[in-house]
């Protein structure tokens, strides 16, 4: 079941959605996301004040600021699976 898990399509996966709370992103989000990371980080270090502090990282929905996404107990995604009319993962 692991393999299904991680190999599986994001875009067209239920459990994925599922998982993050229904958000569906994909690569050209994520692309637009470290895009918009890049400029805001190079705007601060052009912007010649020495006292600015640095700009947090744009997190993508379901991320938290360390990298981590989120992990849910088995219990839990079972029940967001019934919701679903899914059968459970156990």
């Amino acid at each position: 079941m692991l393999l299904i898990v991680r190999y599986d399509d994001p875009h067209r996966s239920a459990l994925r959605r599922a998982a993050l709370d229904h958000v569906d992103y994909g690569y050209s989000d994520q692309v637009l996301v470290a895009i918009l990371n890049t400029l805001r980080v190079m705007s601060w270090q052009l912007g010649m004040d020495p006292d600015a502090p640095q700009p947090e990282r744009v997190l993508m929905p379901g991320e938290k600021p360390d990298g981590q996404i989120d992990a849910m107990s088995i219990e839990e995604m079972d029940a967001r699976l019934a919701q679903m009319g899914l059968p459970p993962m156990k």
